[in-house]
């Protein structure tokens, strides 16, 4: 009982002693991450009167990344102190063990890590809704005095832009919104301008008349601060920018969790016999968009060949037409010569009973037979236009056929394509699906390793601060710093970078720097107790 009473009071000391240096660490640090936000946010256009509203969120987005330095520092700085006063060294000639003197800061370590992971999975994304709703309120406010109702609405990252009306191709009532990240940094209202893209440099270029800039105010929402007035201005938003997606730092761990689980689902009615896991985002892509060329040239050809083959159907209607009408005339003109040479019969029947032919019947003798060589070349001439309608009637039947059995072959091309684009839409969908997936498993790994780092900086800070042998606040912090900046934060970063934009699996990208400090600091106590 008086062992364990004495190491009682031994891990009270040196609680006592690690939370002397702990708070101090939590703050020094604590000011530093929000004074680095503070920096981005008015760098990126956010006045000081919104930064003022914003405080109270930002120590709190501070905090996850305050508290592992702040852990790593104080735990480095305790047993560097006692290390360099040897008091580890009479602590162990009294013959207690040296883990008597680490549980209880890894135990620390274990509820200071309990802490952030309540901190990135339910606190933080509540507080970054608190700010996106403070944001909206501001800029309803704006709006609602603005426009009553909005008939267009383009979303070009980092630019929305509104227009209440359009009178005469002109539009009325614009307001342009411009955002960092997911702050709005400037609103600019106009009664009027003009929206002109450049295909060629593939911008915008937006012209505004009569409007003024403002800001909007976080804290009180009926008061709307002028910046400046213009009478026109031109501005060019690019279309090259990246768009901006849909931001889970909104969502809890839950939430995410009970998201993915719904994509999952979802991604199983769909995924029948797809093959999207053997092709890449740039694949597919490609692969559309060849697709819907093809398509696109093929229903081009397919309607000129339909305006082709309507024309061809008329003209042989026509030519049927013509043949029939022509056919008529000459079987009236071979009537016309039947009926002559009947008459003709009949004269030359009458003149050999008369036995004499007179001056009147010799004439219309021969009017009867230039009536009938006249009708002669008419008939042949009908027939030379008849047999020439029927080449052009025959010319254009073999027209019909070929662009009919063209047609067909579009067709059928043309529902292969479309099959293949729908297999392929589906295919980029599930993609689509399966980067969100991915992007959600790395917003929850991360948080979660952010959390969890806690373990790892004390695993390190216990035996790093015995080898430096040093409580020197200096030495303590700038230790603690490069192991931070160093070490452990391009592993985050490079893991990050790796499980968003590669193929590596997402865990071991995530926790590689949590899993390599950890590692790291086991090593170092091998060595130092091995000594």
């Amino acid at each position: 009982m008086q062992n364990i009473f004495r190491h009682t009071i031994l891990q009270r000391y040196l609680l006592r002693e690690w939370f002397r240096i702990f708070l101090p660490s939590l703050t020094c640090f604590e000011l530093l991450m929000f004074l680095g936000f503070a920096v981005q946010l008015l760098h990126k256009g956010l006045d000081i009167v919104a930064l003022r509203v914003l405080i109270p969120h930002l120590f709190v987005q501070a905090l996850p990344y305050s508290i592992p330095a702040a852990l790593l520092t104080a735990t480095s700085m305790t047993y560097g102190r006692m290390s360099a006063d040897h008091e580890i060294v009479a602590i162990q000639t009294s013959g207690v063990h040296i883990l008597k003197i680490i549980i209880p800061v890894f135990v620390a370590g274990g509820i200071f890590c309990l802490i952030t992971l309540s901190l990135v999975s339910e606190v933080l994304p509540r507080s970054y809704y608190r700010i996106i709703s403070l944001q909206e309120r501001a800029l309803n406010n704006i709006l609602a005095g603005r426009l009553a109702t909005f008939q267009k609405k383009l979303d070009l990252y980092p630019y929305q832009i509104y227009v209440g009306s359009v009178e005469n191709n002109i539009n009325k009532d614009i307001v342009v919104l411009e955002y960092a990240n997911d702050y709005v940094i400037n609103v600019i209202l106009a009664e009027e301008g003009s929206i002109a893209m450049d295909e060629k440099d593939k911008k915008i270029l937006l012209t505004l008349r009569r409007g003024e800039f403002l800001k909007p105010n976080y804290k009180k929402t009926e008061e709307i601060p002028r910046m400046g007035v213009f009478r026109e201005t031109t501005f060019e938003i690019s279309l090259k920018e990246v768009k901006r997606g849909a931001s889970t730092r909104y969502m809890t761990l839950f939430q995410l969790w009970k998201y993915n689980k719904d994509i999952t689902a979802e991604m199983a009615k769909n995924r029948e016999t797809s093959s999207s896991a053997e092709k890449n985002k740039d694949q597919l892509t490609k692969e559309l968009a060849v697709q819907r060329e093809e398509l696109s040239e093929l229903s081009r050809r397919r309607e000129k060949l339909l305006l082709e083959l309507k024309r061809s159907n008329e003209n042989v209607i026509r030519q049927k037409t013509k043949i029939e009408g022509l056919e008529n005339e000459c079987k009236i003109a071979k009537n016309f010569i039947l009926v002559a040479n009947e008459n003709l019969i009949q004269i030359k029947r009458e003149n050999k009973q008369g036995g004499s032919l007179n001056d009147g019947k010799d004439k219309k003798i021969m009017q009867i037979k230039e009536t009938i060589e006249r009708e002669k070349q008419r008939i042949y001439s009908i027939e030379q236009k008849v047999a020439t309608a029927s080449d052009i009637k025959a010319e254009e039947t073999k027209k019909i056929a070929s662009f009919s059995q063209t047609i067909a072959e579009i067709n059928n091309r043309r529902e292969v394509l479309l099959k293949n684009i729908g297999v392929a839409e589906d295919e980029s969908n599930i993609n689509a699906k399966m980067e969100i997936l991915r992007g959600n498993d790395v917003s929850i790994h991360k948080r979660l390793s952010q959390a969890f780092s806690c373990i790892p900086f004390i695993i390190i800070g216990v035996p790093m601060g015995i080898m430096l042998r040093s409580g020197h606040l200096i030495i303590g912090v700038g230790t603690s710093f490069m192991v931070i900046l160093f070490l452990y934060y391009p592993l985050v970063v490079t893991g990050i970078v790796l499980a968003k934009d590669t193929f590596v699996p997402v865990v071991p990208a995530i926790w590689g720097a949590d899993i390599i400090l950890f590692l790291g600091g086991m090593f170092i106590f091998r060595k130092l107790f091995a000594r």
